[in-house]
């Protein structure tokens, strides 16, 4: 593939707005029935909704859909916070049988603990190559964050997996975040996913570059 083919980048206005799936590992520090804390390097904002894989330490596998109620910043520890989430309902941690008796385990006992941050960023796809994309965001895309694309072409639903290279911050304006990505080449692209939308791009581009000459 020539060089040029590999920088070509375009912009597909009809498709610009989309989200961007962010899975994240954090810290679950503590569960205490609807309120659960949690500790990573991430931003977010009060009232924001997520997704949260509990801990399997805690003898449970479970997502639950959780509300930010209020986030801190880790003093020593540049972009990290401690986020105290509420769940839609309480998390019920299993029972140990002793005898007659029902005995709770404390969820103390074995946290903290890794569980999986689930969040739903709006993105406006800035511009696109096969290899990746530049997005906009309204908040911190982190570095190395790995997530899904979700955006709709054709009427169909077309999901990118990308893996976040860099985000700067820019002056002014609802999306200050300006993200680069990679596409992760975990499977074959579908006919009409963004990835093959640009390739159709490229060629076109490059049989117009050859009747110019």
């Amino acid at each position: 593939m020539s060089e040029r083919r590999r920088t070509s980048r375009f912009v597909i206005p009809e498709h610009t707005h989309g989200i961007f799936r962010v899975m994240q590992d954090v810290c679950v520090e503590t569960v205490d029935g609807d309120q659960i804390a949690i500790v990573g390097d991430l931003t977010v904002q009060c009232g924001e909704e997520l997704l949260l894989e509990l801990p399997r330490a805690l003898g449970i596998r479970s997502v639950v859909l959780v509300h930010v109620v209020h986030s801190t910043p880790v003093v020593g520890h540049r972009g990290r916070h401690r986020v105290v989430l509420r769940s839609s309902v309480p998390v019920e941690v299993p029972t140990i049988r002793r005898g007659a008796v029902h005995t709770t385990r404390a969820p103390a006992s074995s946290l903290p603990a890794l569980g999986v941050l689930m969040r739903r960023v709006p993105i406006r796809v800035r511009d696109v190559s096969t290899s990746g994309c530049q997005l906009e965001s309204p908040d911190l895309l982190m570095e190395g964050a790995v997530g899904q694309l979700e955006i709709a072409i054709d009427g169909q639903l077309q999901k990118e997996p990308l893996r976040v290279c860099r985000s700067v911050r820019t002056p002014g304006g609802q999306w200050p975040w300006r993200s680069g990505a990679h596409f992760l080449a975990l499977e074959v692209p579908a006919p009409a996913s963004v990835r093959n939308v640009v390739a159709r791009f490229e060629i076109l581009d490059e049989l117009a570059g050859i009747r110019l000459r």
